[in-house]
């Protein structure tokens, strides 16, 4: 029974608030994908940005491409939660209020 276990990986960011890996979204993997296999933009790389919201602190931050790094394991699954939403309540009578400060 002696399986050989593949170690998962996959590309993400570190989150500047919390310290916990962000999984990268396949539209940003396809585009250090692309700065990899040319060399012409490999000067420009380090002025690509894009934004990504932590899963585990809810927090979005920008990150460079040079920012991206492999982690072991799996990345965290993805929790919608109810602070995402914007202050709005639904009442009992399925109608939309605003919550009151």
């Amino acid at each position: 029974m002696n399986q050989q276990l593949e170690k998962q990986v996959y590309a993400g960011v570190v989150c500047r608030c919390c310290r916990q890996a962000i999984p990268l979204p396949s539209i940003v993997l396809n585009m250090a994908a692309e700065i990899d296999a040319d060399p012409s933009l490999r000067d420009t790389a380090q002025s690509r940005v894009f934004s990504l919201r932590c899963r585990a602190c809810d927090k979005e931050m920008p990150y460079r491409v040079d920012e991206i790094v492999d982690f072991e394991g799996t990345p965290r699954p993805r929790v919608w939660s109810a602070r995402r939403k914007s202050g709005h309540t639904v009442s009992g009578d399925g109608l939309s209020r605003a919550a009151s400060a």
